[in-house]
């Protein structure tokens, strides 16, 4: 049956649609607020992460300048000197084993893998320990001193060392490196060297080259929020070599100590779109372009005196996350299924209650639209909905009279549109016909004035007939404006001041008869038409309600706003129209003033004006006294 799958598609729209809508809107707004969860967490961790590792090669650096200020490395100073000015001490090889044995006991108690050295202004290795190695000085130079590596024979780095701040550890890389190409390829950090001076003379440095074991047990130790994958990279644009190099990574088994046989790229092993974010960005996240992974990143900047930092970049599978946000949607789409099949039993119960009385319903309403109007509707009162409808229906038959009236109104407007267009045609031709002998009259009759001032009865005649030829000038000037109808020159103005400016030109005659103006004015915006033509209908209005208003009496003016509609309302307490005439009002010579006193043309006038304003005038008697002019114009004119 019909009515069985339109009761279904109601429960279906009604229930289960919106509910389950806004059981998925409820999980998706949760899955947002928790990736920004996700995101703060995870940020976070990576803070805690990069903090521990700065502090880590901060107590490098610490360290590096404390052995550097320790007894063992001051006394050796004056040999350094002596080195220094081509004099060869004596003392050099007792100082050698005593830093030896200093070194040794550092690495015993830190227990990591370090390479320290001791070398002179040129950057010669005096002493090399090394994992609890010490180097013999088995390299002869032609100064006759030996070292424990090869001579380097860098001017660039001698002078690098000269540049560095007195006292401070300052990251650089030694270029020792280049005679172990083995154990090259393990160090992936920088060194961290101490210049020496004795008596303001740079005598020789200290370096602490570190390997990373440290750095990797902070890797090891570190979480993984959300089965994440850490690696960490280095950021040196101006160092092409060092730059975007793969120092650790959780997804490629990559440590800090580690030896490759060459080095790792990161655009290697991960997008080439990806690095250059991330390498441009202080911190932030994205995700891949196949939306399976999102990667969340921060940078930190392990050496104080070098531009270059490391970014550390944690990828976390995106099903990881939405995972939990799955199941529940999966659950929730069960529910609806569910909830379908119930709502189909329940469409075939309410087809039983709704079918019949709809079916009644049905049956009444096509008696009606053919004609047999057997009275009203019985209501039955059981469904809501049904009963809306039935009462619904003996509305609408109440209305049908009402909207009869209606329309035989609008079809007595445009009836009367069409006079008045028509009366205004006729009144063009008769005003033009009658105005030229009408002149004449006027011109003979200020000449007949002028002969018989001698005669004062004549003259008298003469000058009743000059005032009765004026008196139907006038009528025939009103004749001719209401036949030409000037179009409207449209502006906008505002409706207060207009308003206020209107009552202006009949508080005088108001004053005179003792009637009240009161104005109620709720809309004080801008309205658009012809100022001066609706000023002249509201002044023919208010004139109309003043000769109309008993003394002592009141006018209301009230002004309000509705769906972008002006509506004016002019009420006034007089004895109102009679309805015999009500119909008639808005005819050209149409008045029930006393013969003299009105030409019947100002009504039809005003209405003419509203039309052309795309409005209407409606004049009414009210319910007790009085009557009630009602202007209704748009806001806005339509072209």
């Amino acid at each position: 049956m019909r009515i069985r799958s339109n009761i279904f598609v109601w429960v279906f729209v009604a229930t289960i649609l919106p509910l389950t809508a806004l059981a998925l809107g409820a999980t998706y707004f949760s899955e947002s607020t928790y990736q920004h969860d996700v995101s703060r967490d995870v940020t976070s961790n990576l803070e805690r992460l990069a903090s521990e590792l700065k502090q880590e090669m901060e107590n490098y650096r610490q360290l590096t300048e404390g052995m550097a200020r320790a007894p063992a490395v001051q006394q050796i100073l004056p040999v350094l000197n002596s080195i220094r000015l081509g004099q060869h001490d004596a003392r050099l090889n007792i100082h050698r084993s005593r830093i030896n044995h200093y070194f040794e006991g550092f690495q015993t108690i830190l227990k990591s893998g370090y390479f320290m050295r001791l070398m002179d202004r040129a950057g010669n290795s005096l002493v090399k320990v090394s994992h609890l190695n010490r180097s013999a000085p088995v390299y002869e130079s032609v100064s006759g001193i030996a070292y424990v590596e090869q001579e380097i024979n860098s001017p660039a780095f001698s002078k690098r060392l000269q540049q560095l701040p007195k006292g401070d550890a300052t990251a650089v890389i030694l270029p020792h490196h280049q005679f172990y190409p083995d154990v090259f390829e393990t160090l992936k950090l920088y060194d961290y060297v101490v210049p020496l001076y004795y008596r303001n003379h740079l005598v020789g440095a200290l370096s602490l080259t570190l390997v990373g074991e440290q750095l990797d047990q902070v890797m090891r130790n570190a979480s993984r929020l959300f089965q994440g994958k850490i690696f960490v990279m280095q950021n040196s644009p101006d160092d092409p070599e060092r730059n975007g190099l793969l120092m650790y990574d959780d997804k490629n088994k990559l440590h800090f100590v580690q030896r490759r046989a060459q080095p790792v790229r990161a655009k290697q092993h991960y997008s080439e779109a990806l690095i250059d974010v991330v390498s441009e960005s202080q911190f932030g996240d994205l995700s891949s372009a196949d939306g399976t992974s999102r990667y969340f990143y921060l940078e930190l900047y392990p050496y104080s005196n070098l531009l270059s930092n490391w970014v550390m970049v944690s990828q976390i599978d995106t099903n990881v996350i939405t995972a939990p946000f799955q199941q529940i949607r999966w659950v929730i789409w069960i529910c609806a299924a569910i909830a379908l099949i119930i709502s189909l039993m329940l469409a075939n119960v309410g087809t039983v209650r709704v079918s019949n009385p709809i079916t009644e319903l049905t049956r009444k309403l096509l008696d009606y639209a053919n004609g047999q109007y057997q009275g009203r509707i019985e209501i039955r009162r059981g469904i809501d909905e049904i009963d809306a409808l039935t009462d619904a229906f003996n509305y609408m038959a109440d209305s049908l009279k009402q909207s009869e009236q209606g329309r035989q109104r609008a079809e007595n407007m445009m009836l009367q549109s069409a006079k008045l267009a028509s009366i205004g045609q006729m009144a063009a031709g008769i005003g033009h016909e009658l105005n030229n002998p009408l002149n004449n009259i006027l011109s003979y009759a200020k000449l007949l004035e002028r002969g018989t001032q001698t005669d004062q009865s004549l003259n008298q005649d003469v000058h009743s007939l000059r005032e009765e030829a004026m008196r139907a000038s006038e009528i025939i000037k009103g004749i001719l404006n209401f036949a030409r109808q000037v179009p409207p020159q449209y502006s906008q103005f505002n409706v207060r001041e207009w308003l206020d400016n209107t009552l202006a030109l009949v508080q005088q005659t108001a004053r005179s008869k003792a009637v009240r103006l009161e104005v109620n004015c709720t809309y004080e915006g801008m309205l658009e038409g012809d100022r001066s033509q609706l000023q002249q209908v509201m002044v023919n209005l208010l004139l109309n309600a003043i000769q109309a208003s008993s003394r002592d009496s009141s006018i209301r003016i009230e002004t309000t706003m509705q769906y972008d509609l002006l509506h004016i309302r002019v009420c006034d307490q007089g004895e109102g129209i009679d309805e015999a005439v009500l119909n008639n009002i808005y005819d050209p010579f149409f008045t029930t003033k006393a013969e003299g006193d009105g030409s019947g043309l100002g009504l039809s006038i005003c209405l003419g004006i509203i039309e052309h304003h795309q409005g209407t005038l409606d004049i009414r008697n009210n319910d007790g006294a009085g009557v009630t002019a009602t202007i209704t114009l748009p806001i806005h004119m339509n072209s």
